[in-house]
């Protein structure tokens, strides 16, 4: 509520004002810290090691291992599972593509099938064996509204998959019509239809 948002904005600028320079690393961070009354604020950026997430990893046999046809639309998304990613959005969206589509969602429990077109891998902690994921999809989707960067982003454009995602948080700050597409928000109709836009455009 109201009340802990106001208390928790009010620890943080007694924290931060107190160093002589506090990095943000996206500019929609950089707003927040100076909209809590913060002046010594700078954005720098993260970034990946392109050598590890690379295009040159992608395995032709992912659609095998999943069961799926070869040419069955393969989306995946990386991440934990938390209330701010909106994985129900993730599977409204898919539930509206329907069986042309799939998506891999890495970063759950057990293997299992979620939905029809859902598989749920368990996480990632080696960064080659997700870099490899990522390479070997189609495009990485991301339904996530408060990102604070989006690193994971970032390792999908360096694996060379383009990026569907919302017009929220620092994700527009990295996804532009070069790269992917941005729904306007977060509505399961919105997001399957800028998947459906950029398949349209230029996935191969």
């Amino acid at each position: 509520g109201s009340l802990i948002g106001n208390g928790a904005a009010h620890y943080l600028r007694w924290i931060y004002e107190r160093f002589d320079l506090v990095l943000a690393p996206s500019r929609a961070m950089c707003d927040y810290l100076r909209s809590l009354g913060l002046s010594r604020v700078a954005l720098q950026p993260l970034g990946v090691d392109a050598g590890v997430f690379h295009p040159s990893l992608r395995n032709e046999d992912l659609r095998g291992e999943l069961g799926l046809d070869a040419d069955t639309r393969l989306l995946v998304y990386a991440g934990r599972f938390s209330e701010e990613k909106n994985i129900p959005l993730l599977h409204q969206a898919m539930a509206q593509l329907g069986s042309r589509y799939h998506l891999l969602l890495v970063g759950g429990g057990e293997r299992r099938r979620a939905a029809a077109n859902i598989t749920v891998w368990p996480y990632r902690r080696d960064s080659a064996e997700l870099a490899s994921v990522l390479a070997s999809a189609d495009a990485l989707i991301h339904a996530g509204t408060a990102e604070t960067f989006g690193l994971v982003v970032l390792e999908a454009m360096a694996c060379g998959r383009p990026v569907v995602g919302i017009r929220a948080g620092a994700v527009p700050e990295l996804v532009d019509e070069t790269v992917g597409v941005i729904a306007a928000r977060a509505a399961a109709a919105l997001l399957a239809k800028a998947v459906r836009d950029l398949y349209d455009r230029d996935v191969n």
